[in-house]
This record gives C-alpha cells, sequence and structure tokens, in this order.
C-alpha cells in the first residue's frame, strides 16, 4: 500500500524536531512547568524551555504501546457534529449567526438519532443563552443532559468562560460532573483535545487543562494548529517539523508530570490562503501537511488520528461536498490508515456549521463506507430461473426478490436521483433540500432524552442554562 514518506524523510523530519526542541525551545508559560522541566535537567531562559534529547528518549519510551485499529474495518467514522464552531447557518435564511442554546439542542437530538456518532461534544461553542454561572461546566451539562454518547471534548476551560476565570477548578469539575452522572470512577470517561499555540508554545490556559486531564487520568489528544506563513513556517514541510517537535514537548510534559500517560496526537494545521488570512482545509495541501504529520506519529509509535471531511466552503454547494468528501476519502490512497474520523456539518473552516450541512455529511459517510468496506454479495442460486422466466415477462419486477434487492443494494432518502423531473410549481427548494428538512423534522421528532435519575437531574440543574433547566 502506498505511503507519503520514506522512512528517511520521516528519521530527517524527527531529527530536526529534537533538534529544535535541544537548540531553540518551547515556551512554557507557567512556572510550575518551568520548574518541572528544570527539575529533570532541562535548560530554561526565561518561558523557554530547551529540551535535550535524553528526556525527550525518556519520555518516549515511557508512553504506552500504541493501539491498532482491526485491519477489516477500514472506515470513515463520525466522531462528533460540527467540530467546534462559534457560528451556525440558519435553516430558514441559510445566513450565518452565533449559535444559541437552542441549535445545541437540536445538534444532540439529531446525533443521538443516528447510529454513526461516536461521541459527544459541544460543538456549538459557547452559544448564546448560556446564562449558567459558570459557562464552560454549563456547556458539559447540556451534553450530560441530551446526550448519552462519549464525551470527546474539544472545548477547553477558558479565563472567558468560566466563574470568576477559575480554570483549573472548571476543568476539574467538569470531569467529576462527567464521572456523577456517567457513574464512573475508575476508567477514563471523557477524551479531551489540548490545542498549543503556535508558535512553540503552551499558554497557561492550555496548561491548566493539560495539568488537571493528567491528575484526573483521562484521554488527552494534543492537536497542534499551526497556518503556514502565519503562525507556522511558510513550507508544510517545515509547518509538520513545527507540529512534531511542538507536540513532542507536550509529551514529555506529560510523562513528567505521569510516567507511562498516554497521549494521542491530532494535526489541523494546514494552508494559509493569504488573499484572505484565512485557514484552508478544504485542500490537497491540508491533506499532505496531516498525512505527513501522522506518518511521523505512526513512526515513533505514538497513537495519532486522521480528520476528514472539512470545508471551507459558506454554501451547500459543489464547493462544500468536493471538499467534504476528498478530505474524507482521499487519505486512504495517500498513506495506510485505517479510520478518518469527520465531524459531519462542518463549514466555514471551522468558523461555522450547519444542520443541513450535518445530513448530507452523513449521507456522504454512509456512501464511503460501502466504497471502503464493499458489499456482502452473495451468488443468488435461482438467478438462472429467473433468466428463463425473464425471457417471457421481459422484467424482474414480477420474478425478482424486493428483499434481495434492499440487501444489497441502497436508495439514499436524502440525495436527488429523480433526474430532469422538475420541483413540485411555487417550491422555493429544491428536492434535496426538502429531503433534509424533512429527516431533520423526524429525528428531532423522535429524539428521547437520555434516562437520569432524580439524583443525576438535581446535579445537572445547578450547572444547566435557563431554557436546559427540567
Amino acid at each position: 500500500m502506498p505511503a507519503l514518506l520514506d522512512t528517511e524523510t520521516i528519521a530527517s523530519i524527527r531529527d530536526q524536531a529534537a533538534d529544535i526542541l535541544a537548540d531553540v525551545g518551547v515556551a512554557f508559560e507557567t512556572n510550575r512547568a518551568r520548574d518541572l522541566f528544570k527539575k529533570h535537567g532541562a535548560a530554561v531562559h526565561g518561558k523557554q524551555v530547551k529540551i535535550p534529547a535524553s528526556l525527550l528518549e525518556q519520555a518516549l519510551d515511557s508512553l504506552p504501546e500504541p493501539t491498532e485499529p482491526p485491519a477489516e474495518k477500514k472506515r470513515v467514522a463520525a466522531a462528533s457534529p460540527f467540530g467546534n464552531a462559534p457560528m451556525i447557518q440558519d435553516d430558514r435564511t441559510g445566513q450565518f449567526r452565533r449559535g444559541t442554546i437552542e441549535d445545541a439542542v437540536k445538534m444532540y437530538q439529531l446525533a443521538e438519532t443516528s447510529d454513526l456518532y461516536e461521541s459527544a461534544n459541544p460543538g456549538v461553542a459557547d452559544p448564546e443563552g448560556n446564562d449558567s454561572e459558570d459557562p464552560f461546566l454549563g456547556q458539559i451539562a447540556i451534553m450530560l443532559k441530551y446526550s448519552d454518547l462519549r464525551p470527546t471534548i474539544g472545548l477547553r476551560a477558558t479565563r472567558s468562560n468560566t466563574r470568576h476565570g477559575n480554570v483549573r477548578f472548571s476543568a476539574k469539575k467538569a470531569i467529576h460532573l462527567i464521572k456523577e452522572i456517567r457513574q464512573a470512577d475508575t476508567l477514563p470517561v471523557m477524551g479531551q483535545s489540548i490545542c498549543p499555540m503556535a508558535p512553540l508554545s503552551y499558554d497557561e490556559e492550555c496548561l491548566m487543562n493539560l495539568e488537571v486531564l493528567v491528575e484526573e487520568a483521562q484521554d488527552i489528544t494534543i492537536s497542534p494548529c499551526t497556518l503556514t506563513f502565519m503562525t507556522g513556517p511558510e513550507s508544510l514541510m517545515g509547518t509538520v517539523i513545527h507540529d512534531i517537535a511542538i507536540s513532542l514537548a507536550g509529551i514529555v510534559y506529560v510523562q513528567l508530570l505521569k510516567p507511562g500517560t498516554n497521549v494521542n496526537l491530532s494535526s489541523f494545521s494546514t494552508m494559509t490562503d493569504l488573499k484572505t488570512l484565512q485557514p484552508s482545509y478544504g485542500s490537497p495541501e491540508y491533506l499532505y501537511a496531516q498525512i505527513m504529520f501522522y506518518e511521523v506519529c505512526r513512526h515513533l509509535q505514538i497513537n495519532c488520528v486522521l480528520c476528514g471531511g472539512f470545508s471551507d466552503s459558506r454554501e451547500n454547494d459543489y464547493q462544500s461536498g468536493f471538499e467534504s468528501c476528498m478530505t474524507a476519502l482521499v487519505p486512504f490512497s495517500l498513506t495506510r490508515v485505517q479510520e478518518v474520523f469527520c465531524s459531519p456539518g462542518h463549514m466555514a473552516s471551522f468558523a461555522g456549521a450547519g444542520f443541513t450541512k450535518m445530513i448530507l455529511d452523513e449521507e456522504m459517510l454512509i456512501n464511503c463506507n460501502r466504497i471502503l468496506q464493499g458489499l456482502d454479495l452473495s451468488m443468488d442460486p435461482s438467478l438462472k430461473d429467473k433468466l428463463k422466466k425473464s425471457l417471457d415477462t421481459g422484467s424482474f419486477l414480477s420474478i425478482g426478490s424486493a428483499g434481495l434487492y434492499r440487501k444489497e443494494q441502497r436508495v439514499t432518502r436524502i440525495f436527488d436521483k429523480t433526474g430532469i423531473q422538475m420541483a413540485p410549481p411555487g417550491s422555493q427548494k429544491g428536492r434535496v433540500a426538502e429531503n433534509v428538512s424533512r429527516e431533520i423534522e423526524k429525528r428531532c421528532a423522535a429524539y428521547v432524552l437520555p434516562a437520569r435519575s432524580r439524583a443525576q437531574r438535581n446535579l445537572l440543574q445547578r450547572y444547566l442554562p435557563t431554557p436546559c433547566k427540567y
């Protein structure tokens, strides 16, 4: 199978990243972090920590063995909707507006009424109407009220979204709240993605969230998000080397805090469109940067996942569908990957999301998986007899098996397969848009709240914003 990088190139990337850590260093913006590094032999100059090769090797050796997905299950997976989008495309007007509590609830309703999604995340980031005393905990409480899926959170506690700016307290309380609602004490109850600051920096809020995850033994993903020629080098290779360096620095810090802690990596770095100064995710360049990062991580025996289904488009148009499908499916042809994780509904380079796009992306994922996984085809023992009868009937409609047809062929409920037939007179929507609207209405109507005990409901009441209180 193909791979993008050869072993010599991977070794060179790794060596250059290690040299950057030892010679340039990474900024850690808390005394606690710098003191810990200094205690273990790293040179500290102001905020800059220079990490020697010996400390890096020790950290890599203490990581648990990486996990491998089952080889026979190549697939595109729906992690959770939207990513973390502050803006939502209005179903009625098509215009983007600030996300609301109602949007967040609707997102969970649609995710819970589908069998595609594998995790829950406050994808409508910092919604309007969140009057909780602690807005971060309010968003966690909304998720716990409306979803039974495992929390895998991209949102993090910050000084601006926590009560009195107490980042550490809110980050820790969120984990305890999940434990109490999920009634789990031992195993990790959530995963969280931590994004360091490019270039080469871990800010105070990032470090506090990371430290809480280590203390509470939760799943950790470090996800660099570097933009070429802006927050990172102008070349794709330079950006990948930067991202490997900053990710390795985070791994070293986690291992110093608690040796043996598992750390996953994932890259959201991409090229910058200098015409608009915006990131470009629906592009071959994004795929190349992400896949190079992935291949170096796998070579270093570090868990890493690829993410796709991204679009820079602000419309549900040809560009949107092409970019989502390209970023979801193409990685399988460029590298030895078994899974690509997507966030249906993603629009406008993480700035926006939409419910119509969510349903369209779900349909895209289903069809991609039919290509990746193949079909369970079998020989029809009565085929010869049917062919004989067809000479008289001229059609298989009266002699064929509807059950066999449905088993081997899937007719989409969403995409338009009607040819050149016109939409009904006076219709202001196309057929696909009407199908999506019906699907959204049907699933929202079918949604049922997850079962919670009286004690759990009372606990959530303390943190839920007013529109979501029981």
